[in-house]
């Protein structure tokens, strides 16, 4: 999946990207963003309460669940600490009044 051209600066994560859909919880209709593609960049944020915001610009569209906050807690800090903003894929899917909106993550590699 490309994102457009008019991404913003930053660091994709997950860094090899990601192939698993994630569904943001709390994601409303109303706030979806207003593109010619369903698919599209969307900055990762940690939050004071533990979960990761999923945004547009400065609007929140939604949030990660706690288990995949967790498991992107490591690669967000990283981002904070060399000033990039944290990016990953995303995706709307579904008909009008029924559209869900999934972040693309990745499981972590067994270690050998």
């Amino acid at each position: 999946m490309e994102l457009p051209a008019t991404q913003m600066p930053g660091r994709l994560v997950p860094a090899g990207g990601g192939h698993v859909p994630v569904r943001v919880r709390g994601f409303l209709q109303a706030a979806a963003p207003q593109r010619p593609s369903r698919r599209f960049a969307v900055l990762l944020a940690r939050s004071e309460h533990g979960v990761v915001k999923v945004m547009d610009g400065p609007r929140v569209l939604g949030f990660l669940p706690d288990a995949w906050s967790q498991r992107v807690d490591f690669e967000l800090w990283s981002c904070e600490q060399a000033g990039e903003p944290a990016l990953a894929r995303a995706v709307i899917e579904g008909g009008p009044g029924e559209r869900e909106l999934f972040v693309m993550l990745d499981w972590a590699r067994p270690r050998a």
